[in-house]
């Protein structure tokens, strides 16, 4: 009878190992790779857009996205890893629980963004999506990084 409750509980363990997607090496892979097409992007249009092509212009340019990037990694991937943890342990983590994620971790920041270049808080701070620009820049990596998780699984 001990032997037989065992190997039930071993039966369970394993078929509950088994529904998680994605390891935590993954997710954290996943998570620090996910700003990078946009900040490349970014880099590359504030260059051009701007003509400054002097060597000196560039590395302050460099910086300036190597500055948002530690940000990034600072105060978002660890809210970010949290939720994609609960998510993928109860098999939820697909492309709209991350979009829905990005938008929910991306709120706070748009509103103290917003307080920073005004010194008050908007009173309609809710009707900041309504901007195309805030929701492509809360959704974009949300994509990259479901993106990143996919390529990551199947490279393993």
């Amino acid at each position: 009878l001990q032997e037989n409750r065992y190997s039930m509980n071993s039966y369970w363990v394993d078929k509950r190992i088994k529904l998680v997607k994605y390891s935590n090496e993954q997710i954290v892979k996943a998570l620090l790779l996910a700003p990078l097409p946009l900040l490349f992007l970014t880099t590359v249009l504030f260059i051009a857009v701007n003509h400054e092509y002097s060597l000196y212009s560039i590395f302050v340019v460099l910086v300036g996205h190597g500055l948002i990037y530690l940000a990034y990694c600072i105060l978002t991937v660890p809210f970010s890893y949290i939720f994609s943890i609960l998510l993928n342990r109860y098999n939820s983590l697909n492309l709209l629980t991350i979009c829905i994620t990005s938008l929910i971790i991306a709120t706070p920041f748009f509103i103290l963004l917003g307080w920073g270049h005004t010194g008050k808080i908007a009173e309609d701070w809710w009707k900041m999506y309504t901007n195309t620009w805030a929701s492509f820049l809360a959704l974009f990596p949300g994509l990259c990084y479901w993106l990143f998780l996919i390529n990551l699984k199947d490279k393993e």
